[in-house]
C-alpha cells in the first residue's frame, strides 16, 4: 500500500520490550527493505528510542516500474547472504503471495514465533502471509477488511434512508445492491449514481468465490465470476454508473462531491489514505491535520462528515503490507539477532499494549485481534468523519468474515488478464461471454507457464 502515515506522537514508550546487545556490546545491525517509507517513519519514531542497541539501515525503492520486487530478485538471485541483503523485507498484496511462496521467504517461527503469538493475527491477515504448506513467512501491523462508505446526505436525499442500518439492508447482497442502484437512477433522474465504475465493485466480489484462480495447479474460473460479469454488464449498460475508473479524476470528484457518487468500496486505509483527503478540494496538501480538512471541506463545499459505513454485501480485504524474513540469512543470525528481529516484528504486528496506543494515534486499524478487541471494549474510536460512527467496529467485523485463502501468487497477473479480456469488452458489448472466455484463457496460458489451462 502506497501511503504515508501522518506520524502524531514525538515518541512513544514500548511496553513489554527487551535489549538484545550482543555479547560483545556491539550495537546489532539490520537492513530493513520496503517500497515505502511507512515502515521507516514507524520504526525511527516508535521503536528506535527505546532500543539504542539496535542500528538499522533503511532502504526504499518504489513499486514504480517494478522497482522493488526487481530489485529483491536481483539481490536474492545473487547472493541472498550479502551484507547488502535485506534481513526483513516488506511485502504489499499484489506480490505479497508470491513471495511467501518462494524460497526468499523464511518462516517466522526460525525467529522464535510461537503459535500463540501467531494466533493473535486476524486470520484473513495471517492466511495471506502463509504458504501453501500453513507456513507463517509474513506478518502485517495491519488489518485491511473492506466495506461500502456512502454519502448519508445523498442516501437520504434520493432514497429516504436515515441510518446505515436502513442503507445495509438496500446493500445486502448483489440483488440488492442492484435495485438500489436502478431506485437511486430513478429517483435522481439520472443524476446520481451508485459507484463511479463497475470496476469498483471488483475487490469486493471476488470475495464471493469458493476457489481462488489456480486450484492443484489448474486455472479455476469459479462461478461467481460469471455472475460478476452479469452484474457488471447491467451496471454499465443501464447506466448506473459514471462509467469511470478508479484513481482518476471522475473518481475522486465524487469523494468531493463535486459529482453525485453515493458509494465507494474502500479498505481501512481507504478511509484515512484515500476519501478522507480527497474529501475537498485540496484536502489532499501534505501535513494538512484534521481540523484543516475539516475547514477546508466546510469552506469549498465538501463532504466531511457525511460518510457512514456499512458492511455492504460481502466480506473482503484489500491491501496491506507484510513484514518478511530472508531465508538465507538465518543460519548466519546469532541469537541476539534473532531475537532482535522477533521483537520489533511482533511489536508492530502483534504487541497488544504497543498497537492500541498505535491504533488511537493513527487511526489506523491494526493486525492484532487482540489488540482490536481491546480498543472496542474501550470504547471504540467515534470518528467526527463519520458523523460520530465507530469505524473500528464496522471493520473489525468485516475482518473476522473475509477469507484470506482465495488468494494466489498469480493473482496480480490474472486479475489484469480478467478485466482486459472478459470485464472490460464483455460488459460494453464487444464480445459475447464464450468468446471473452476463450480470449481469456488463451491469454493466461501465454501469460503463465507454470499452470494448466484448460
Amino acid at each position: 500500500m502506497k501511503k504515508v502515515l501522518a506520524m502524531v506522537l514525538a515518541a512513544m514508550m514500548l511496553l513489554g520490550c527487551v535489549s538484545f546487545a550482543s555479547a560483545e556490546g556491539e550495537k546489532i545491525k539490520l537492513n530493513v527493505w520496503s517500497f515505502t517509507n511507512e515502515l521507516q517513519g514507524m520504526i525511527e519514531k516508535y521503536y528506535l528510542p527505546d532500543h539504542p542497541e539496535l542500528e538499522i539501515d533503511f532502504q526504499i525503492y518504489p513499486t514504480d516500474g517494478n522497482a522493488y520486487t526487481t530489485k529483491v530478485d536481483t539481490t536474492f538471485g545473487a547472493d541472498a547472504t550479502s551484507a547488502d541483503a535485506p534481513d526483513i523485507f516488506t511485502l504489499e498484496a499484489a506480490f505479497v503471495k508470491h513471495y511467501v511462496e518462494s524460497d526468499f521467504t523464511g518462516d517466522l517461527k526460525e525467529v522464535g514465533f510461537t503459535d500463540e503469538e501467531l494466533s493473535e493475527a486476524f486470520p484473513v491477515m495471517a492466511q495471506i502471509g502463509q504458504n501453501a504448506a500453513g507456513v507463517q513467512k509474513g506478518l502485517s501491523w495491519q488489518s485491511t477488511p473492506g466495506v461500502l462508505m456512502y454519502r448519508a446526505s445523498l442516501a437520504e436525499k434520493y432514497l429516504g434512508i436515515t441510518s446505515p442500518e436502513e442503507f445495509q439492508a438496500k446493500v445486502a447482497d448483489w440483488d440488492a445492491f442492484l435495485e438500489t442502484a436502478h431506485e437511486l437512477k430513478d429517483a435522481s433522474n439520472g443524476k446520481c449514481f451508485m459507484v463511479v465504475g463497475s470496476g469498483d465493485i471488483w475487490n469486493a466480489y471476488q470475495y464471493q468465490r469458493s476457489q481462488g484462480w489456480v486450484v492443484d495447479g489448474k486455472l479455476v474460473i469459479d462461478d461467481e465470476l460469471l455472475d460478476f460479469e452479469e452484474l457488471c454488464k447491467e451496471l454499465e449498460q443501464d447506466d448506473l454508473t459514471e462509467k469511470g475508473g478508479a484513481w482518476s479524476e471522475i473518481w475522486f470528484a465524487g469523494m468531493r462531491g463535486a459529482d453525485e457518487v453515493l458509494c465507494y468500496f474502500l479498505p481501512t486505509w481507504g478511509l484515512h489514505y484515500t476519501l478522507k483527503p480527497h474529501c475537498a478540494e485540496g484536502a489532499d496538501a501534505a501535513g494538512l491535520t484534521e481540523e484543516d480538512i475539516k475547514a477546508l471541506s466546510d469552506k469549498t463545499g465538501g463532504t466531511y462528515g457525511d460518510w457512514r459505513l456499512v458492511d455492504g454485501p460481502v466480506a473482503y480485504s484489500w491491501g496491506g503490507t507484510w513484514m518478511a524474513i530472508n531465508a538465507a540469512k538465518i543460519a548466519t543470525w546469532d541469537d541476539a539477532t534473532k531475537a532482535a528481529i522477533h521483537d520489533l516484528i511482533y511489536n508492530f504486528s502483534l504487541n497488544e499494549d504497543w498497537l492500541v496506543q498505535y491504533a488511537q494515534d493513527s487511526g489506523d486499524f491494526v493486525g492484532s485481534a487482540k489488540a482490536v478487541e481491546t480498543i472496542l471494549n474501550n470504547g471504540g474510536t467515534p470518528n467526527p468523519f463519520l458523523g460520530g460512527q465507530d469505524h473500528y467496529a464496522i471493520f473489525a467485523s468485516a475482518a473476522a468474515l473475509a477469507n484470506g485463502s482465495l488468494m494466489s501468487e498469480y493473482d496480480d497477473t490474472i486479475n489484469g488478464l480478467w478485466n482486459d479480456y472478459v470485464t472490460t469488452p464483455y460488459t460494453k458489448g464487444e464480445v459475447e461471454l464464450d468468446e471473452a472466455l476463450a480470449n481469456f484463457k488463451t491469454a493466461v496460458a501465454a501469460a503463465i507457464t507454470t499452470i494448466t489451462v484448460e
